[in-house]
């Protein structure tokens, strides 16, 4: 509606005859004396309001129209006149409250003309107070500070022009005297004063607490520390860094081996004498001493010196320098390092037995035709030993195979029997099916494929991984010419159209006779020293030619043991291969993915605690664990596979 459309009188109530005048005067944008109020009703015993009608002159409506807002400050209160254009009001609770006609408006709303919209702005007291607290037994002090600063939200009188009024864009802070609880920095002093704290008192700490916003923390005072001493230190010259000329075409191949040898008269350690060390003080004026220093003399073993001096360790001879522990050395034809197998290093590749006093990093590899131990942790390397191996701390990821002669050998083995067998078992059904079919068309190789189609579907495929596995290790002396030339003729008769040829049958049965004589003159003889012991194994590989002892447990690894293996904590997810004996403390874990082991015929499998979602194979015979047991023990005596074991109570 126009404004000129309006009409020029209104019927209204009120509780005076003035309040009234200086409210319709307000909304119709008038001056008080151009309102006229004709009286219709007075007070009485039933009503306290007044009703008047409203007349004022046309011409007064003539008057420009309002399209700035604005805001009066009547000592509580904004009272907000609104202006034409005025669409939309924006509250923000955060600088005050909104009040239309005695309600308060907390969501954005469309004021109307007549509204009456108030503005209650947030006023804050303020307050300035602290928490002191001695840490660290007397080493620091530190003031818990809470700091919020006097002051209220104000609007100017003239808002800003436009279809919107944003309350949290129009209102501006104004800070005020403090009225509430306000520590000065006497207080601060003889807040220190009780605590006695007499040293160490930081310079600026009254403007760092009252530049505090909120919350915060303010260091207050810090002790002077002990200038440390300076022990006895040893330097390590093992393992010198490979130099290559700067006019070299040949680039650095950190991941290749470097087993580095001394000649003689080389300096293989060096002792840096100690410093005494420096007392302080706590913030109480507490002396704290300072430690005295260690010294050590070296500890000298075979072909080694000391020097005039008594400060350095001397080669007498060439060879591997070697450290026995913290300050023994020797001279000898073993590679000892005291670092980590790192880029610096590079790989190692040594005939006899490998000591490393330190961790194996990612990608790098050690190889030794003897013993292997390492001090640290070992994190996706591939770890060779041909003698036996420790790693003391973890390994995660990567490789390990210990005693690969024998590995070889007991899948060599175990793959030439399981064909032996699988052949064996097919040919003696071929012969069946052709004695039961009587006088039938069909030759002998016809009968072979039939049942191959039926019941040996993967012997073709199962025959070529075996002659493979066997031609990838053709080096061994135990891989003699005759295994070789028998596998080929059983993957040539047994793949494709090989069945159906007429001398298929009879060869595969020479096949078979081969076998068997090779599994029986084939001896397997385990050292019983050939061990593998490891801390904590993680998401690994390991194939061991002996036993195998994990002292704290191993997590989602593919694990191959010819030999016992003891697992002296928990053991979940992943897969477990072993001839030996098994003791695990704790196996499986339900909620984890399945764990899969499995024993040979002749083994024995112990298990402290067993979760559920555990599968144990022994042979070919297949034991799900579906819940919980204790003392879970699987053997198998007289031809069948016996199963003891206590259930246990939920956890």
């Amino acid at each position: 509606m126009k404004r000129g459309d309006r009409v020029p009188e209104k019927v209204v109530e009120g509780p005076s005859l003035e309040d009234i005048q200086q409210e319709w005067a307000i909304k119709l944008k008038l001056l008080p004396e151009d309102l006229t109020l004709e009286v219709l009703k007075r007070p009485n015993f039933f009503s306290s309001q007044w009703k008047v009608r409203l007349i004022w002159n046309d011409h007064e409506l003539q008057t420009p129209v309002q399209t700035s807002s604005q805001a009066s400050w009547d000592g509580t209160k904004y009272v907000l006149t609104l202006g034409e254009g005025v669409k939309r009001i924006i509250p923000f609770n955060q600088v005050g409250e909104i009040w239309v006609n005695g309600s308060l408006e907390e969501k954005p709303f469309s004021p109307n003309l007549e509204d009456q919209v108030e503005f209650y702005p947030k006023t804050k007291t303020g307050h300035l107070t602290w928490d002191l607290i001695v840490r660290f037994q007397g080493l620091s002090v530190v003031a818990k500070v809470r700091h919020e600063p006097s002051g209220h939200f104000i609007l100017p009188r003239d808002l800003p022009a436009g279809e919107e009024v944003d309350l949290a864009q129009c209102a501006s802070w104004v800070a005020i005297p403090g009225q509430g609880e306000f520590w000065d920095e006497g207080r601060l002093n003889a807040d220190l004063e009780q605590l006695k704290i007499v040293h160490g008192q930081r310079d600026g700490i009254w403007s760092e607490i009252l530049a505090v916003q909120g919350v915060g923390e303010v260091s207050i005072a810090e002790a002077t520390l002990p200038v440390p001493c300076q022990h006895a230190q040893l330097e390590d010259f093992v393992g010198v860094l490979q130099v290559v000329p700067e006019n070299s075409e040949e680039s650095v191949d950190f991941f290749a081996s470097k087993v580095p040898l001394v000649k003689e008269g080389a300096v293989l350690a060096r002792k840096i004498p100690g410093k005494a060390g420096v007392p302080g003080m706590d913030v109480h004026g507490k002396v704290l001493p300072a430690a005295s220093f260690k010294d050590f003399n070296f500890r000298l073993k075979k072909n080694v010196r000391l020097s005039n001096d008594g400060l350095e360790v001397i080669a007498e001879c060439d060879g591997q320098p070697i450290r026995l522990d913290e300050k023994a050395y020797m001279v000898e034809n073993v590679y000892v390092l005291h670092n980590d197998v790192d880029l610096t290093t590079g790989s190692i590749e040594f005939p006899g037995d490998v000591f490393i006093d330190g961790n194996v990093q990612d990608g790098l590899h050690i190889i030794a035709g003897g013993k292997i131990e390492i001090r640290g942790s070992v994190s996706h390397a591939e770890v060779r030993a041909e003698k036996g191996a420790k790693i003391q701390q973890n390994l995660i990821g990567g490789k390990v195979v210990v005693g690969e002669k024998f590995v070889v050998r007991s899948q060599l083995l175990r793959n030439v029997s399981e064909l032996r067998d699988q052949l064996c078992l097919c040919l003696r059904q071929t012969v069946e099916l052709i004695e039961s079919a009587g006088d039938s068309n069909l030759k002998p190789g016809q009968f072979l494929k039939l049942v191959m189609e039926k019941r040996f579907s993967q012997l073709p495929k199962f025959t070529s991984n075996v002659k493979n596995f066997v031609l990838d290790h053709k080096n061994d002396e135990m891989v003699t010419e005759g295994l070789i030339v028998s596998l080929r003729t059983a993957n040539h008769f047994l793949e494709g159209l090989g069945p159906l040829e007429p001398q298929s049958l009879p060869f595969l049965q020479k096949v078979t006779q081969a076998l068997g004589k090779f599994v029986e003159t084939m001896s397997l003889e385990i050292p019983e020293k050939l061990n593998f012991v490891v801390s904590y194994v993680q998401g690994a590989t390991i194939k061991c030619g002996g036993s195998l002892e994990c002292r704290k447990g191993i997590y989602n690894s593919d694990i191959q043991v010819e030999g016992d293996l003891k697992i002296e904590s928990v053991c979940r997810g992943g897969k477990i291969f072993t001839e030996g004996n098994v003791y695990i403390r704790e196996l499986g874990g339900s909620e984890v993915s399945s764990t899969f082991v499995q024993i040979s015929s002749s083994s024995r499998l112990t298990v402290a605690y067993c979760h559920p979602n555990v599968i144990i194979a022994v042979g070919k015979e297949i034991i799900r664990i579906e819940e919980a047991y204790r003392n879970l023990v699987i053997y198998r005596e007289k031809g069948r596979v016996e199963v003891e074991k206590i259930r246990a109570n939920p956890l």
